[in-house]
């Protein structure tokens, strides 16, 4: 230090070792050090060489120079026209380890906190804390204000700029149809063990199928390699089918009507599925499908009110690994459990939506799960809707395409990838506390981004890699991004980014940034 301090004053035509640093206490007495420079001369003298000897006088003059903690910004309000940074009803930001930023102002009302290193404003007033609600985090002395511009440091992002041009190719999907299978044969398997006309044996005959009945059990066969045509498939209360458990994943099976599942329960085995009327169970029924492809259309039978593809009200239904196109929606009813390809992979995902409009839709207590995909996008148009009380768990996958709103109002995983979401996407609107848990997640969204009404566990981290590394949350809209409500205790790690609405904290909302987050 005191060799870079002698040779700028050296430079400046000082005598050598004339200037002397030192660390010291910053005399702003704010806790920090500063570097005092004392430069030290002697200035001639003439009317004193009467009084005294000599023909010069020491003089010396001292200045501070201390550099205020800094840190790179990640709260950032990029509007010069808009509010700011504007708190209010007893919210707390917490930005310990970076800057808060705004090109307009920056208000903390009393019962409100920031907690920074460094706050930027831009606005003609410096920022507004009647109660000294700007804070430093523990270990540092100060915050350091400053007034200064903010540029957007994502405006010529090309993988942002990607991501908002496929979002609106994403409004624009509109759900699979149904499959089209030529009317088949309906079978309901009863108590009937003969081979009269209209009996399940004689009807699957004629379907080119066998069955075998030992009470209250049915067990069908079809041969390998064949196209089998049903219309639709029931159960009498108290049976059990077993339909191609150990049949081969070559056979095809039409459904030309609905697969309606109560009693005990049902077992199929692996292969194609067409099941024009959809799938439906129900009556604390157990039942199963093994891995194979399923094409599923719009449902033939009222459930929850709607017509769904697929209406689990039974205890519980699996499907294995598998490729799934379902035209319309998905139904899990309360206290119920429905798996599709977990446990495997090998899964994809293409759902359109129900006739009331929900591609997925949980009734409170019911556990949804679908298995994650190595390729490709899982794709759904309709609302995706799960109430108080209820679990999902979505696929792990490159691309989630979800052309409707996101509400949560349970427990959530989301599985890694980037959510390209055509809405808005909600946490705790519909009540129902829960937790919403996400590593290595992108949401990419056109609508508001809101937790409310007591969510207090959202934890959401940023992909480390591809084109969205570090960008957890992305909007092109103008609705902005809400935390209100007690939703409190929740963290975001990455890019918060909402460059044409406002970020809004209100009625104790907390949000808490991870390492490396940016909101913006």
């Amino acid at each position: 230090m005191n060799s870079a301090v002698n040779n700028i004053g050296v430079l400046n035509g000082l005598a050598a070792n004339a200037a002397v640093g030192a660390v010291v206490a910053s005399p702003s007495g704010n806790g920090n050090s500063a570097v005092r420079v004392t430069v030290t001369t002697a200035t001639p003298v003439y009317l004193s060489e009467i009084f005294r000897a000599g023909k010069t006088i020491s003089v010396s003059a001292s200045s501070y120079a201390e550099v205020k903690p800094n840190a790179s910004a990640c709260i950032l309000a990029l509007k010069a026209a808009g509010t700011g940074v504007t708190l209010s009803g007893g919210t707390a930001v917490t930005a310990s380890s970076c800057a808060v930023s705004s090109d307009a102002a920056v208000t903390v009302p009393c019962g409100t906190t920031i907690t920074t290193k460094t706050v930027d404003y831009n606005s003609a007033a410096v920022p507004s804390q009647p109660c000294s609600g700007i804070k430093p985090p523990a270990g540092t002395a100060s915050v350091n204000i400053v007034k200064v511009a903010t540029a957007d440091p994502l405006a010529a992002n090309a993988s942002i700029s990607a991501a908002f041009t496929h979002l609106a190719a994403v409004a624009l999907l509109t759900g699979p149809p149904g499959p089209v299978v030529p009317a088949g044969t309906t079978v309901t398997f009863n108590y009937d063990n003969s081979n009269n006309a209209g009996s399940p044996k004689k009807l699957l005959t004629t379907i080119g199928c066998t069955g075998v009945f030992a009470s209250p059990v049915w067990t069908v066969t079809c041969p390998a390699g064949g196209t089998y045509k049903f219309g639709t498939i029931s159960l009498n209360g108290g049976i059990t089918l077993n339909f191609a458990v150990g049949g081969s994943a070559t056979n095809t099976y039409d459904f030309s009507g609905a697969i309606n599942i109560s009693g005990s329960g049902a077992s199929f085995g692996p292969g194609t599925y067409n099941v024009a009327g959809g799938i439906i169970t129900g009556g604390g029924s157990t039942t199963t499908f093994a891995a194979g492809t399923y094409a599923i259309g719009a449902g033939t039978v009222s459930c929850s009110g709607a017509f769904y593809s697929i209406c689990n009200t039974g205890t519980s239904l699996t499907f294995g690994a598998g490729s799934f196109t379902i035209a319309g929606g998905v139904y899990d009813g309360g206290g119920e459990t429905l798996s599709l390809g977990a446990g495997s992979a090998a899964n994809s995902f293409t759902i359109g939506p129900s006739s009331n409009g929900y591609a997925i839709n949980v009734g409170g207590g019911g556990i949804l799960t679908f298995g994650d995909m190595t390729t490709g996008t899982f794709q759904a148009v309709g609302k995706l809707s799960t109430a108080g009380g209820s679990t999902i768990t979505l696929s792990a996958a490159p691309a989630h395409d979800l052309n409707g709103t996101f509400s949560l109002a349970g427990t959530a995983t989301l599985g890694a990838g980037t959510y390209t979401v055509a809405g808005n996407v909600t946490l705790g609107g519909g009540g129902g506390g829960g937790s919403v848990t996400g590593s290595g997640v992108s949401v990419i969204e056109s609508g508001t981004f809101s937790v409310a009404a007591g969510y207090n566990n959202v934890t959401l981290t940023a992909p480390t890699s591809g084109s969205l590394n570090a960008v957890v949350v992305a909007s092109n809209g103008v609705g902005g991004a809400s935390f209100s409500e007690g939703a409190s205790g929740n963290s975001l790690s990455g890019a918060f980014y909402f460059p044409s609405g406002p970020i809004t904290l209100s009625g104790a909302g907390n949000v808490g940034s991870g390492a490396g987050s940016a909101w913006s």
